[in-house]
């Protein structure tokens, strides 16, 4: 993986599945079954996946998961799509407050 790869952790940029377990700590098996499970959605290029560099955000965070409450796959898959839910609903919340305070 190269430094200018990883300028911006965007959905512009892309990194191979090798990558993403590097700079994620979790092993290509790991990514390939939570990709499995929906948590990750690579391109597909010439038979390769990529997966986008904000991958690598929640890749680690899936590593934290799986090391720190010893969750398989489908757990990982579902508290990351919970705290996602939550982060949206946070976000919802903010935006509301800032409403009404107008």
């Amino acid at each position: 993986m190269t430094s200018t790869a990883l300028h911006f952790l965007d959905d512009e940029t892309y990194i191979e599945l090798d990558e993403l377990g590097q700079a994620s700590g979790l092993a290509v098996e790991q990514i390939i079954e939570l990709t499995e499970y929906g948590v990750f959605e690579p391109r597909r290029d010439a038979g390769t996946w990529l997966y986008s560099a904000r991958s690598i955000v929640t890749a680690r965070r899936a590593a934290r998961l799986q090391r720190d409450f010893e969750l398989d796959a489908t757990g990982v898959a579902l508290a990351l799509a919970y705290l996602e839910r939550i982060e949206a609903l946070e976000q919802r919340l903010r935006e509301l407050e800032c409403q009404l305070l107008r």
